[in-house]
């Protein structure tokens, strides 16, 4: 490896030890992932994610080979989706090698390695980071078959692997249109030779086909609907107050929000300068991403990089229309489907790189990757960061968690309910001993787990001020109104009840 890319995979490595340090602040969504990773070495298997059938199980096939060598633990759970960043990371740091001297190729791979939550959200969620890995594999097949020994075959491979990105996450659906014309452009070449290109179209085209019949195939195995997100222009309303008010300055770090122990995360109040760099740095940044449509006609700029501007662009605007008119958004955090954004920005960088000149483009990208190093650190809160220090807290050792799984086990409860982000969390942190169901059936992601809960004879219900939406108050006078036998106590800021049922 040459030390550019060395130092590239440091910096991103390094950026994200505050989650790795704290693995046990895993939620709920990243939990379903490492209990159904748990189950499938038990040899039980499902065509999708539990409680997600637009979601292939790859994460979890991947977990649970993660698991068989260091066992099922939290830090093996948060490693696997940091392991699939670092990738992402070569693989980009690759492509821009094609067009550009090896200090400025890492230099545009800086965004995706010193990333905002828009990226970093799947260190805590898990479920989507094969995806993102595959789709940027999938670009460095193709950007790479010019100067293959056999272009045909990666352009064949590249472009069946863009196709299944959408059936391991129809979140694929931002980019899966400009990944099929970008596969199409790769196969085109100057000077033009007839036959060589339509060998290369015609691998493309096979691949693609080949890629299409085998989601269906796959989906049809899942017995999955295909439209399971939401689509309509009644959300554009709601969504671009929340697009413009939040979740596009958090992605573009002139925004920064981070949790202090409540229930939503706190916009962080910066000193006017900071906020003038960040302002400066997604201002230069958004008008040399725009400037890549103008950029793409001028012909001194190699052609590998404006056909990779041409993919970059377009799934730039998929992602944000689709978040406009999508029902998926609801709060701060659906800046995380904004991520394809933060992870074009390489390859929609590279004309303005290549046309102001190596020295005049890191200064003018100088301020964004100052604004993003700071707000993607800082958002990771004060369970992981004290500053510019990573800290480890109680919720990221779980030495809480551990002290109310030992104190039920003593009470000999296999069963219990938490509101929906502590129930999955907790079971898999009590390795389901006890295992913990939302207290919403309609939130269940596994029905197995609510078959136990309901037939046994004692159980318990766990309360955190951490989710407020949940409330031991209401719970005691639901219990006291059933004329049910109960015990209360606690466990640090645990509050927990232990019904003994008739």
């Amino acid at each position: 490896m040459s030390a550019p890319l060395l130092v590239v995979l440091a910096l991103a490595l390094a950026f994200r030890f505050p989650p790795l340090l704290n693995a046990g602040a895993v939620d709920s969504d990243g939990a379903v992932v490492g209990l159904q990773a748990m189950h499938l070495l038990r040899g039980e298997w499902s065509w999708t994610l539990w409680g997600a059938p637009y979601q292939a199980p790859v994460d979890s096939v991947l977990l649970a080979i993660v698991f068989a060598v260091l066992g099922p633990t939290a830090f093996a759970l948060r490693a696997l989706p940091v392991a699939g960043q670092l990738a992402v990371v070569w693989f980009d740091f690759k492509v821009s090698r094609m067009a550009f001297k090896p200090k400025l190729a890492a230099w545009l791979t800086l965004p995706v390695a010193i990333t905002p939550m828009a990226v970093n959200y799947c260190i805590f969620s898990v479920q989507r980071q094969s995806c993102v890995t595959l789709f940027a594999a999938s670009v460095w097949l193709l950007a790479g078959a010019r100067n293959s020994r056999r272009p045909a075959l990666r352009l064949a491979v590249g472009s069946f692997a863009g196709v299944m990105t959408l059936f391991l996450d129809l979140y694929a659906i931002q980019w899966i249109a400009p990944l099929v014309v970008f596969a199409i452009a790769c196969s085109f070449e100057w000077p033009w030779r007839t036959r060589r290109w339509l060998a290369h179209l015609g691998a493309v085209l096979s691949g693609q086909l080949l890629g299409w019949l085998t989601f269906r195939w796959l989906r049809t195995l899942c017995g999955a609907a295909p439209g399971q997100m939401s689509m309509s222009l009644d959300h554009l309303p709601f969504n671009f107050r929340l697009l413009s008010e939040q979740c596009l300055p958090w992605a573009m770090s002139y925004k920064v929000f981070a949790s202090r122990g409540h229930l939503y995360p706190d916009v962080i109040a910066f000193p006017g300068w900071f906020r003038l760099v960040q302002e400066v740095g997604a201002g230069l940044v958004a008008l040399m991403i725009a400037s890549a449509a103008v950029l793409f006609w001028v012909q001194s700029i190699p052609w590998p990089v404006r056909r990779l501007s041409l993919l970059a662009i377009a799934t730039i605007a998929a992602s944000l229309a689709g978040f406009l008119v999508s029902g998926m958004p609801a709060d701060m955090w659906g800046t995380r489907y904004l991520a394809p954004v933060i992870l074009m920005m390489p390859f929609a960088l590279g004309p303005a790189a290549h046309w102001l000149g190596g020295r005049p483009f890191v200064i003018l990208s100088t301020p964004y990757l100052v604004a993003v190093a700071v707000g993607g650190w800082l958002s990771y809160g004060i369970t992981c960061v004290d500053g510019v220090l990573p800290v480890q807290s109680a919720r990221g050792t779980a030495r809480e968690e551990l002290e109310v799984a030992r104190s039920l086990r003593e009470r000999h409860i296999s069963y219990a309910a938490a509101q929906y982000w502590l129930s999955y969390r907790l079971t898999f942190l009590f390795r389901e001993n006890p295992v913990v169901v939302p207290l919403n059936p309609g939130e269940d992601r596994y029905p197995s787990y609510r078959h136990g809960f309901d037939s046994a004879k004692d159980v318990a219900y766990i309360f955190h001020p951490s989710e407020p939406r949940a409330s031991p108050a209401d719970e005691e006078l639901r219990l006291r109104q059933t004329n049910a036998r109960f015990e209360r106590y606690r466990v640090a800021d645990f509050t927990i009840f232990v019904e003994h049922r008739k």
